[in-house]
């Protein structure tokens, strides 16, 4: 649900997670053929920081419950996508 939730009230935010984790995706063999969209959300997990970490995005996974992962990853999306909205 985070994934379609992501896309479709961050569809900017959205757009450059998409273009990198495909990027990472894309460049194993193993991983080609796979969408980020599609990938359970521990296997998506390690996107998301890179992504955070290539956009200076903080995450500050170690004093969150994993329970709140989603949700502090969903806060910080909407941010991305103002962001990105207001230079636009």
């Amino acid at each position: 649900m985070l994934f379609l939730d992501l896309k479709q009230e961050c569809p900017k935010a959205w757009k450059e997670f998409a273009t990198m984790a495909q990027g990472i995706l894309a460049s194993q063999p193993k991983t080609s053929g796979l969408v980020a969209e599609d990938l359970p959300f521990d296997l998506a997990f390690g996107l998301f920081l890179q992504f955070f970490k290539e956009n200076d995005l903080e995450f500050d996974y170690n004093n969150l419950s994993p329970s709140l992962y989603e949700a502090e990853i969903k806060s910080i999306f909407q941010n991305f996508e103002s962001v990105i909205s207001h230079y636009s």
